[in-house]
């Protein structure tokens, strides 16, 4: 195996770090999500930040399963998902916004979506260095 299989270039890094359209895939033909990769330093800190203050609000007590995807879930709001392209609502694109991404992602409803948009981020993070060569070629 090549070690560009493994490790990340500084390129594939700085993808992961500032986004890149991704496609939802199957699940959902024709949607993209601008997305940085979970791994990105900005989502990082964000999650050691967030887990940091739920473990001071539990008194040194594990975080719940529920604490750990509440985190997840504000995360991909906050600092993950930047945008979308092929959402549609009664037939009209539905234009991102951080409110409407919110909503959708924090709803109990929203489960589908915020599986869609997390495969997103993390299929960034597995194959940013896939995504410096098809952004060279282009």
């Amino acid at each position: 195996m090549d070690i560009n299989d493994i490790v990340l270039s500084d390129e594939a890094l700085n993808i992961i770090d500032n986004g890149e359209w991704v496609p939802a895939g199957d699940e959902a033909p024709g949607v993209e999500f601008l997305v940085t990769g979970m791994q990105a330093e900005g989502a990082r800190k964000l999650i050691k930040q967030k887990q940091a203050q739920a473990r001071a609000k539990n008194k040194g007590q594990p975080l719940s399963d529920e604490q750990l995807a509440k985190i997840t879930k504000e995360v991909l709001v906050e600092e993950v998902l930047k945008g979308w392209r092929g959402i549609t609502h009664n037939g009209e694109p539905l234009e991102y916004s951080k409110e409407r991404a919110q909503q959708y992602i924090m709803s109990r409803g929203g489960e589908r979506f915020t599986m869609l948009v997390l495969a997103a981020a993390a299929s960034l993070d597995r194959n940013a260095n896939a995504y410096v060569e098809g952004l060279a070629k282009n």
